[in-house]
């Protein structure tokens, strides 16, 4: 048992910390370069036509910052208001409320038709309202206690009637 246990362990003891530090850095700089090259092929291949937009069952619960012209917004403004927010630009009252109530359900993704992908549009949008890669905050953090409830119930609208039985 003893030779088992000294051949697992190094002469000179445990794994070194700081190569652990290192890897962690490579990481996040990954996670960076992943995030901003996404960012750029995003903010060239929209088109803004807002059909993502127009397909999300989550805009009739914004709750908008002031001055937000809710019920007539333009798809085609709003996402040109979450491409602002993407270019660590001002977004519109409408685009950051649409922005803090997406609930990532997928719905959107089907319907562009530049293969844009706007979940990962909404996302990387939500981390830079919050402040997250660098830009001013524009939204605030909340704690939403049905946050998973939504989550689960949309993912549901996207499994079929054999997934539903299996996974739920």
């Amino acid at each position: 048992m003893t030779d088992k246990l000294s051949s697992e362990v190094p002469p000179e003891g445990p794994p070194n910390l700081s190569r652990s530090a290192a890897a962690h850095a490579a990481a996040g700089a990954r996670m960076k370069a992943f995030q901003q090259s996404e960012t750029e092929r995003i903010l060239s291949a929209c088109t803004q036509c807002g059909k993502c937009f127009e397909v999300c069952p989550m805009t009739g619960y914004s709750k908008a910052p002031a001055g937000a012209d809710w019920k007539n917004a333009d798809g085609k403004t709003v996402v040109g208001g979450v491409l602002a927010v993407l270019r660590r630009e001002h977004g519109s009252p409408e685009a950051l409320g649409w922005i803090a109530v997406c609930a990532r359900s997928g719905v959107c993704v089907p319907a562009c038709p530049e293969n844009v992908d706007p979940l990962m549009m909404m996302r990387l949008a939500r981390m830079t309202a919050l402040g997250g890669r660098g830009g001013e905050k524009q939204i605030e953090m909340r704690e939403d206690p049905d946050y998973f409830n939504r989550v689960r119930a949309f993912a549901k609208l996207q499994l079929s009637d054999d997934e539903l039985k299996r996974w739920t």
